[in-house]
């Protein structure tokens, strides 16, 4: 393989896996282990990956950080749209939440998405 091919393997790999303005889910698993704590939002790094977030939120760690949404997957739509978008997917995807001890979803999506 030349130079060329592994370059742009590489540029291919990294645009499938980049987290760049994707948003990110954090939580924890309550005491039981019985359901999840939302502990809030934040918008992926420049050269962040869904392996970065492997290694440093590896099976065993108590906080986890779990992609929600690629950037593409917002580009066109409207912050209310956003908002919805994101709570939908908060309330309907299996998550599983602990509500008792969570943040709450409205207040955290209205100051995540401005």
């Amino acid at each position: 393989m030349d130079n060329n091919m592994i370059k742009n393997n590489l540029e291919s790999n990294y645009k499938e896996n980049s987290m760049v303005k994707a948003i990110l889910v954090k939580w924890k698993w309550n005491e039981e282990h019985t359901g999840r704590r939302f502990l809030g939002l934040r918008y992926g790094g420049s050269a962040e990956t869904q392996y970065d977030l492997n290694v440093r939120y590896p099976i065993g760690s108590n906080e986890k950080v779990t992609l929600l949404l690629h950037a593409d997957q917002l580009a066109n739509l409207t912050k209310e749209e956003k908002r919805d978008k994101i709570m939908s997917l908060l309330v309907g995807h299996g998550w599983k939440w602990d509500f008792k001890n969570s943040k709450d979803f409205q207040t955290e999506i209205s100051k995540f998405v401005k």
